[in-house]
């Protein structure tokens, strides 16, 4: 009998059929991986499971887990369960912890609400517990709290909260959607040592093929609220059949089309960089000692030429973002120079200059005003120029033609477009001003594998014929090979490496390099190892 069984699951919120017929099991020590875009249905399906539907969501079919239909229990039986028995682990640990408790109260809250032992016992498992996600005491007490850690120590405090009672059942909801490569792996590595170590049951929510086909046992693909293809994963892989899995595996590896013949103009810099240096303010630790302080950029050099794109990777606090507001003139720096154009940068520079580089951020939906209409979205960057364009509205709309919108759209709010659209809007902002150097701050990491496949395709059409250049920052290696002449690699504020992409990939000389590259995961590399412990 499957830990959890799923049956004809159907969903209905209001008039709209959310999910149809879902079949899913999960046995114990077993990984299930389910995967799907934005909007077909994976989160809706991890919380019919938890019972934690939207109010007026209306389910139907049947949800066991160990043989108990959770359908027909009331809400007091199932607050038994959540957390004893089965476990959920959200996409963004920010959102998920409390900003103003302690790491070591929250999951210790997780113990008291069962009424599992007294306020010092589940102080006494919140520290086990931290251990075991390897947030060890002497690094990680229990009074820190969640704005102290990074991203991925963040993560591993909600993974904590999940595992606190050792839940027979753990839903994993995009867990390592928006960390570095490798965290991503440390955070999989864990979770598959999880599984292992307590016979858990494993549903695993992602976008990421690659991150399934090295993980589960068995997949579950869904479109639009039900579920296309489901079997073990190295045969799904190697046999797909249906028209939507070949299209998410062919978006996994999209490589975006180059012009034939396109030149760097390399005898011409629009950028450079010579021995940045910023630092911040340290900590105090004494009442009459000055505090040291923190450097993030530590002599970084480097030049970008006309047409050249140019990728910067490191992990998350390697000064990538403290590096990037210091060449769009946003920080001042303690040593060294920037140039734009044959022009020195810092903040108060002048407004023709800024307009000569742009910036497309992670979130576009974050970065617009969600109460002005597109046309003024885009028309934002006019400011920088001493006196605005007469025929506005017409650069607005070639500018959304540049990047596949309609003119149309100029009359439409943010909202009610997708997130790729938004980020066209972004990247449309970022050219209507006609610069020559285009900043990309992880503009595709939060976006689906066919979403993220046809803006590659777009930035890379984008610098071809209008001759721009970029500086792509990403935690992404495989985005950032597909769409870079050269890349940098930062770490702990210096660059370690830079050669040309693929010369770099394929022969990383710095350790950090290679540690980068062989922590981002590989669909082809993860079937082959599966395919060799078959035979084995």
């Amino acid at each position: 009998m499957s830990l959890l069984k799923v049956k004809d699951l159907s969903l209905r919120i209001g008039d709209s059929q959310i999910l149809s017929d879902i079949d899913l099991g999960v046995d114990g020590g077993e990984i299930l991986g389910v995967i799907g875009e934005s909007g077909s249905g994976k989160s809706m399906t991890a919380l019919s499971i938890m019972q934690l539907a939207p109010s007026g969501a209306r389910t139907a079919g049947s949800i066991e887990l160990d043989g108990a239909e959770l359908l027909e229990k009331s809400e007091a039986e199932l607050c038994a369960l959540r957390g004893n028995d089965m476990g959920m682990i959200f996409q963004e640990p920010m959102s998920a912890l409390n900003p103003v408790k302690t790491i070591g109260e929250q999951v210790a809250e997780t113990v008291l609400v069962h009424g599992e032992g007294s306020r010092a016992e589940a102080e006494s498992i919140a520290r086990q517990t931290l251990e075991r996600v390897e947030l060890p005491a002497g690094q990680f007490p229990l009074e820190r709290y969640p704005h102290e850690l990074s991203g991925g120590q963040r993560q591993r405090v909600v993974i904590a909260m999940a595992i606190a009672l050792r839940p027979r059942l753990l839903i994993a909801d995009e867990p390592t959607t928006a960390l570095d490569v490798t965290t991503q792996a440390q955070i999989l590595t864990l979770l598959r040592r999880l599984v292992e170590e307590d016979g858990m049951g494993l549903m695993l929510i992602t976008h990421d093929l690659a991150v399934v086909a090295d993980m589960a046992d068995h997949i579950a693909i869904m479109q639009k609220g039900v579920v296309v293809e489901a079997g073990e994963t190295l045969s799904v892989f190697r046999h797909m059949q249906h028209p939507y899995s070949k299209a998410l595996f062919e978006a996994s590896n999209h490589v975006p089309k180059r012009a034939p013949g396109r030149v760097v103009e390399e005898g011409e810099n629009i950028l450079r960089v010579s021995g940045v240096v910023r630092d911040y303010p340290g900590q105090r630790t004494s009442l009459f000692k000055k505090p040291e302080p923190f450097r993030a950029v530590d002599g970084v050099s480097f030049a970008i030429s006309r047409r050249e794109n140019v990728g910067l990777v490191g992990e998350s606090g390697c000064g990538k973002s403290t590096l990037t507001r210091a060449i769009l003139g946003l920080e001042a720096v303690q040593g060294g120079e920037i140039e734009l154009f044959g022009k020195r940068v810092g903040p108060g520079m002048a407004s023709a200059l800024r307009a000569g580089v742009q910036v497309v951020f992670q979130d576009p939906y974050g970065s617009f005003n969600p109460r002005w209409k597109v046309e003024k979205l885009v028309a934002e960057p006019f400011h920088l120029m001493a006196k605005p364009p007469a025929d506005r509205r017409a650069r607005v709309a070639g500018a959304l033609r540049d990047v596949g919108m309609d003119s149309s759209d100029m009359d439409k709010y943010i909202h009610e477009f997708s997130g790729g659209q938004r980020q066209r809007i972004a990247i449309a902002r970022a050219l209507v001003l006609r610069p020559d150097l285009i900043v990309l701050d992880e503009a595709v990491s939060a976006l689906d594998v066919s979403i993220r496949a046809q803006i590659l395709d777009l930035l890379a059409e984008l610098s071809d014929r209008l001759g721009l250049s970029y500086l792509f920052i990403s935690h992404d290696l495989s985005v950032v090979r597909a769409i870079t002449d050269r890349v940098l690699v930062m770490k702990q504020g210096k660059i370690v490496e830079e050669g040309k992409s693929d010369e770099l990939f394929n022969n990383p000389q710095h350790p950090y390099t290679k540690e980068l590259i062989g922590a981002t995961p590989i669909i082809e590399t993860a079937l082959r190892a599966r395919e060799e412990r078959q035979i084995t």
